[in-house]
C-alpha cells in the first residue's frame, strides 16, 4: 500500500501546473546527442523491475550540491556516486510534465513542466513514511513539495511523442530556492528546529511516457 500511495503522490504532483510565481527558463534545447551523454551516466539497477509497468528505474549518477542552513555540507559533483532513479513523463491539457527522482519511495529530484514549449523547473522532495517538508519555516509539513528553481537549463534528445513505449533522454540543471525539513516529531510535536535547505543539481536522465488515463 505504501508503494501505491507514493506513486499516486507523484502523479498528483503533475497537476499543479502553471502557478503564477513559477520561474520560466529561457533555455530549452533539442539536441539528439544528449542521448549518448545520458547513457554514459546511467546503468541498470537491481530494482529496475519493481515499477516497470509505470516508469523506468535505473541507477543514475548524482551531481548535487547540498546546502544546510546556508552552508555547503555535501557535494557529489566530483564523485562517481550513483543511486536508484525513477523517471517518467506524461501530459495533461497543454502541459508536458517530466519527472525524475532519486530514491525508490521517498527521495529528491526534479519536475519539468513544459507549457507552450517553455520549461518551468521545480526541485521535488518526497517524504517516505512521514510528512517532513515545508516551503516555509513554520508552514504545514507535507509528504511532497515542489520548490521553484533559478539558473535552469533543459535539453531533450527530441520532441516527445505521447505514445506507448516512447522514450526520451534529457539534461536538467538548476539551483533550488530554500525550503525546510523537519528533524522528526514525537506525539505530533517537532523535536528539533527545522533545517533550511537548498540544492543545486545537474541530472542526465532517460524517461518513459505513461498514459494517466490507463
Amino acid at each position: 500500500m505504501k508503494n501505491i500511495i507514493l506513486i499516486i503522490c507523484l502523479l498528483i504532483g503533475q497537476n499543479s501546473f502553471g502557478q503564477a510565481n513559477d520561474k520560466i527558463s529561457s533555455r530549452f534545447e533539442i539536441d539528439e546527442t544528449i542521448k549518448n551523454k545520458a547513457e554514459e551516466k546511467i546503468s541498470e539497477s537491481e530494482f529496475g523491475g519493481l515499477f516497470e509497468d509505470l516508469f523506468l528505474v535505473y541507477d543514475n549518477l548524482m551531481m548535487v550540491d547540498y546546502f544546510e542552513n546556508d552552508s555547503l555540507v555535501m557535494s557529489t559533483k566530483n564523485e562517481e556516486r550513483k543511486g536508484p532513479f525513477k523517471s517518467f513523463f506524461c501530459s495533461q491539457n497543454d502541459t508536458l510534465a517530466i519527472s525524475g527522482v532519486y530514491g525508490l519511495f521517498g527521495g529528491f529530484g526534479f519536475l519539468i513542466k513544459v507549457i507552450h514549449n517553455k520549461p518551468i523547473v521545480h526541485h521535488v522532495l518526497l517524504g517516505d513514511e512521514f510528512p517532513i517538508y515545508s516551503k516555509t519555516k513554520n508552514g504545514e509539513l507535507k509528504f511532497m513539495i515542489e520548490v521553484p528553481c533559478t539558473k535552469t537549463k533543459v535539453i531533450l534528445s527530441k520532441q516527445p511523442e505521447l505514445k506507448e513505449g516512447e522514450i526520451i533522454y534529457g539534461f536538467v540543471e538548476f539551483e533550488s530556492d530554500e525550503y525546510y525539513q523537519s528533524g522528526g516529531s514525537v506525539d505530533g510535536k517537532e523535536i528539533e528546529e527545522r533545517k533550511k535547505i537548498r540544492m543545486n543539481m545537474t541530472v542526465y536522465f532517460k524517461s518513459k511516457y505513461i498514459d494517466q488515463e490507463k
